[in-house]
């Protein structure tokens, strides 16, 4: 195997064919520490190879050990063993990779911290009188709550999204986080590095007062032509047919799912939380937002049901309970217990609670 080479063969156009040796003289079986090695150095060497390939690596590698399984028992656990380390070191990489984000050189300037790409020795007093004068002179926001607004502006010739947040929660395991905006350019940066569709984060800016956090601004590049999955999904679905619904059902399980292998996970997923940009189901390209609650960490069942949970309620009304019902189940060939009508009672449960709570925010009371 050592001697193989990319560009004397085209394994995988083609269904894995390995033939018996000539008879005659048989030489002894390589070592099983040697044939692992060629194995990890063929899938180095593939997966270095164009974009489109990017998906060879693992299946000539579950081809391979597929076929050796029915001549010498141990290989399929071998290649299971190897890609939960695999999967391991990547997840581990993600989340030192976020750690050093999270502690990214910035600038420190009395009641203020800073870090702003296009020029990063600007003074963060400065900034945050230039974001505060922005704020003020958007009469309209993007986006309106009572931890954070968002509005669409212009920063030294640049159009750009400023998002303003509240201080952490006043919550122990809260209020020692880094803040919302450091965390959102942090997780920017991280979905960039993995090559997963994100916004551009420009740089973040809190404000203390003191050693207190008070309020913490998050700059992005603008994002043009794009809107909510939900408005999107409350224009278009009322003109689906059936083929055009199951497709978009497995789009956004594949991109709920895409965040898990990636060893990522949202707190607060929400239709509202993910823009879209493309017309027809098959074109559609998912960027996440509300980045803050975007963190790595590995899979949770019980964050994995609250985001059933949470999406069942971002949901425009007209989306009927049978395609409700689908969308869950399609998850069964991971996790089985999707199927169970115990769990969809449990999803409408927590959806109305969800619902009131929200009501009575709104109310005041």
């Amino acid at each position: 195997m050592r001697d193989i080479k990319l560009d004397e063969i085209q394994p995988l156009n083609f269904p894995l064919q390995l033939t018996p040796p000539p008879l005659g003289g048989r030489v002894d079986f390589p070592k099983r520490s040697e044939l692992e090695a060629d194995l990890q150095a063929l899938y180095q060497q593939w997966k270095e190879q164009p974009p489109h390939k990017t998906g060879y690596p693992l299946r000539f590698l579950v081809s391979f050990c597929l076929q050796m399984e029915k001549q010498s028992p141990g290989w399929m656990n071998w290649l299971r063993v190897w890609l939960q380390a695999q999967e391991f070191r990547f997840r581990e990489s993600v989340n030192f990779h976020y750690q050093q984000y999270l502690t990214h050189p910035h600038i420190r300037k009395k009641s203020f911290a800073a870090y702003w790409e296009p020029h990063p020795d600007m003074d963060p007093e400065v900034l945050n009188a230039m974001l505060a004068e922005r704020i003020l002179q958007n009469v309209s926001a993007l986006s309106l709550s009572r931890r954070a607004i968002v509005v669409e502006s212009e920063l030294l010739g640049q159009p750009v999204i400023i998002k303003r947040y509240a201080a952490n929660p006043i919550k122990w395991k809260r209020r020692w986080e880094h803040s919302r905006a450091r965390r959102a350019w942090t997780s920017a940066k991280i979905m960039q590095d993995i090559h997963m569709p994100a916004i551009h984060g420009l740089g973040w800016l809190e404000v203390y007062e003191n050693g207190t956090l008070q309020e913490s601004y998050f700059i992005s590049r603008q994002l043009l032509e794009m809107e909510t999955l939900r408005t999107w999904l409350r224009r278009e679905f009322p003109h689906m047919n059936e083929t055009e619904k199951c497709q978009f059902r497995h789009r956004l399980r594949a991109e709920i799912l895409n965040l898990q292998q990636h060893g990522l996970m949202h707190i607060d997923l929400k239709l509202s939380n993910l823009l879209v940009k493309g017309k027809e189901v098959q074109d559609l390209v998912f960027y996440w937002i509300d980045l803050e609650d975007l963190r790595p960490g590995s899979f949770s069942l019980r964050n994995f049901i609250r985001n059933l949970y949470q999406l069942n309620g971002s949901l425009p009304r007209e989306i009927p309970y049978s395609e409700r019902k689908a969308f869950v189940a399609g998850f069964q060939h991971l996790y089985p217990f999707t199927q169970s009508p115990r769990l969809l009672r449990y999803i409408q449960r927590k959806t109305r609670k969800r619902h009131r709570d929200e009501l009575r925010r709104l109310q005041g009371a």
